[in-house]
């Protein structure tokens, strides 16, 4: 409780919206954290795009508020008093973030504005990739490791991987679906039969199938690299154990013992 009053307003953000990724966090230098809080929160601020507007066309207004907002700090401007976008204005600075790397994310949550299914598993893939690789690339910088030098595609493939396929129930809630078409016909499930809870016998084999994407036997060098590979394992373990029944109440809860496994792993693995 007292750790939560002292956070700053980005490290407050993320402890609640994206408590797994605040908990990534504390793997990186004391010293670095701030950054990352607010690289975190411009994430968590995009992704939540398509569940505050009414319509796509205000959806791209927003994104479009973000990019310009973005360009105007790469050019030199100073940063508007926003919560998010001034500290996030610095983390850049300090830490040389690249530009490409905002526009990849922001570009891939376009995709979020529309009701188009990824055609197959490629897309399926490179949506995850779209999504989470650019903001590890920048997290691992900020932490002080060179991305370059780090398997970050693969960890964050992963990471993305496994919470794609956790989050199946509460997006199929929301009228979201983000699963490949065709893998999706080739089990017998529709977008429908997600929103309405309808014909699902095939979707735990289809969640195994979608699971064996995972990359196995990574070694980074980035704590913060490590750490999110095992956490996305512990959450693969859990999948496997309820026999890839994203349904089951089981996947509701966390992992047992999450955080001494994660601590433990992540030192040792």
């Amino acid at each position: 409780m007292a750790m939560a009053h002292s956070l700053s307003y980005c490290g407050d953000f993320v402890r609640q919206s994206d408590p797994d990724r605040f908990l990534l966090s504390m793997f990186a230098p004391a010293d670095r954290r701030e950054a990352l809080w607010a690289l975190f929160a411009f994430q968590g601020e995009i992704a939540k795009t398509r569940d505050v507007v009414s319509d796509s066309t205000l959806g791209r207004m927003r994104l479009q508020w973000w990019r310009d907002e973005l360009e105007k700090i790469y050019a030199g401007h100073e940063a508007p008093a926003h919560e998010v976008l001034a500290p996030l204005a610095a983390a850049i600075r300090v830490h040389d973030l690249p530009l490409a790397d905002f526009e990849m994310l922001l570009e891939a949550r376009e995709f979020d504005l529309g009701d188009e299914l990824p055609g197959n598993v490629e897309g399926f893939l490179n949506y995850a990739d779209l999504t989470t690789t650019p903001l590890m690339r920048m997290a691992v910088q900020i932490e002080g490791c060179d991305p370059a030098l780090e398997p970050v595609q693969a960890v964050a493939m992963n990471y993305a991987l496994a919470g794609l396929l956790r989050v199946i129930p509460h997006w199929a809630g929301h009228g979201r679906c983000v699963l490949p078409e065709d893998v999706m016909a080739a089990y017998g499930i529709t977008p429908g039969g997600l929103f309405t809870g309808k014909n699902l016998d095939g979707l735990a084999e289809m969640v195994r199938f979608l699971a064996r994407e995972r990359v196995a036997g990574i070694k980074p060098g980035s704590k913060l690299l490590r750490a999110t590979d095992v956490l996305a394992g512990l959450y693969f373990r859990q999948m496997e154990r309820v026999s890839y029944d994203v349904l089951s109440p089981r996947m509701a809860i966390d992992p047992a013992f999450k955080v001494l496994r994660l601590t433990f792993f992540t030192k040792f693995m």
